[in-house]
């Protein structure tokens, strides 16, 4: 899937190139599935059974179970066969320590995209570099079913184009952003209206551009503080562009007190 984001300075076009998660070939289903399970188990914080498991992540029992018995038999998972409930292992004691030590035990970006989310009514997420691409490692998206334009947690859209991609590039210096304009082989035509773009959004803050995930839609990102993570992130707000551009100004403020609230100095 491809969406068309303005060229940087000019009329002309970049194509916004998006990944969705199940149609890269590298990815192991049972892998992913066996990180959802240990996730679920850091959402729910109990222990929990396998017919729970299955149905918060809508998989079918006999899967569930296989999934569930390899992950005991590796010694990520431990089973109380009394309560017939499985939880994580004293084995990934250090794995969450470091986690923590990372990314702070408060949740920040869960509570800053839950926060965004109720204010605005938004789809919002949090996105980190990924080779050429911008990749969403968390999101809160409004309950609609059957919507397949909704973002999901892996899809990856390419830096240039895009507004989160281009909110990432104004924390590089002007040789990085070079440098991955070269290897996306941007022609050098664009590549001062990128830097130029990079600059503004740099003083203003934040950036406005495709949600890549329909030609209507519309996203406001904003770059977080580089000494609040280990990984460079970027928070998105994404809804219809017509409402993106109408209350930029409001969203904006919006984001930088949140982001000031979970990810200031005192925070």
């Amino acid at each position: 899937m491809s969406i068309i984001a303005p060229r940087p300075g000019s009329g002309g076009h970049l194509a916004v190139r998006v990944k969705r998660p199940a149609e890269r070939r590298s990815s192991s289903r049972s892998a992913t599935r066996a990180l959802d399970v240990l996730e679920l188990f850091g959402r729910v914080h109990r222990p929990l059974r396998a017919i729970e498991i299955s149905r918060a992540l809508d998989m079918h029992s006999s899967t569930t179970n296989q999934l569930l018995k390899t992950m005991v038999d590796s010694a990520h998972l431990v089973f109380d066969a009394r309560a017939k409930t499985y939880l994580p292992s004293p084995r990934l004691t250090q794995f969450s320590a470091w986690i923590v030590e990372s990314y702070g035990a408060d949740g920040r970006l869960r509570n800053l995209i839950e926060e965004l989310h109720q204010q605005t009514g938004l789809v919002v997420t949090v996105t980190t570099p990924n080779d050429l691409f911008m990749q969403i490692v968390d999101a809160e998206v409004p309950s609609v079913p059957g919507d397949d334009r909704m973002p999901e947690r892996g899809l990856q859209v390419s830096i240039i184009g895009s507004a989160i991609g281009s909110a990432y590039l104004s924390t590089l210096d002007d040789e990085s952003v070079l440098r991955l304009a070269n290897r996306a082989r941007i022609g050098h035509d664009d590549l001062q209206p990128l830097l130029d773009m990079a600059h503004r959004i740099r003083e203003e803050g934040f950036a406005v551009g495709p949600a890549a995930m329909d030609e209507g839609l519309g996203s406001l990102a904003m770059a977080l503080p580089a000494q609040g993570l280990r990984v460079p992130a970027v928070v998105g707000l994404a809804g219809p562009m017509t409402v993106i551009r109408k209350r930029q100004e409001e969203f904006a403020t919006l984001m930088r007190e949140g982001i000031a609230r979970w990810f200031g100095p005192e925070a």
